[in-house]
């Protein structure tokens, strides 16, 4: 008798041979290093959105530059974790604990809520990095 559970092991390796057990940060890392390249002006009004909203507002979610920074269609909306997650690798922002997202898409799942990590810092980065100047929307696939 066949189950669904009969190819676990087969069908969690990759067409390389490579098992990708303990390599998922590594594939998550390439993943959002190429959504920074493919839309890195998106990816720049994302994150001056959201150190801007946490520098006025204090903490809060990734659901709040969701709200400021519309995902133009056929764009992966996992663009806002890239942007985010560049910031805290920058160490300008900080996870100071988790909340239930508020956006019905999201199924209520928790989502880390980010504060600044040092202002001084935030607020020389945006002086650094300019809102983008092309109004041209990225498209999918470029």
């Amino acid at each position: 008798m066949s189950t669904l559970f009969d190819c676990l092991p087969e069908c969690n390796w990759r067409p390389d041979g490579v098992h990708p057990a303990g390599m998922g940060d590594q594939l998550r890392d390439e993943a959002l290093s190429r959504l920074r390249r493919w839309r890195a002006a998106l990816v720049l009004r994302l994150q001056r959105a959201l150190l801007s909203h946490l520098l006025v507002c204090g903490s809060d979610t990734s659901d709040a530059v969701r709200a400021l920074v519309p995902i133009p269609a056929g764009i992966d909306p996992r663009v806002v974790g890239a942007a985010v997650r560049r910031l805290a690798e920058d160490g300008l922002i900080t996870a100071v604990g988790r909340r239930k997202s508020g956006r019905d898409v999201a199924h209520g799942r928790k989502l880390d809520v980010w504060a600044i990590r040092d202002s001084g810092a935030a607020h020389s980065w945006l002086l650094t990095h300019p809102e983008p100047t092309d109004p041209t929307p990225e498209v999918a696939g470029a």
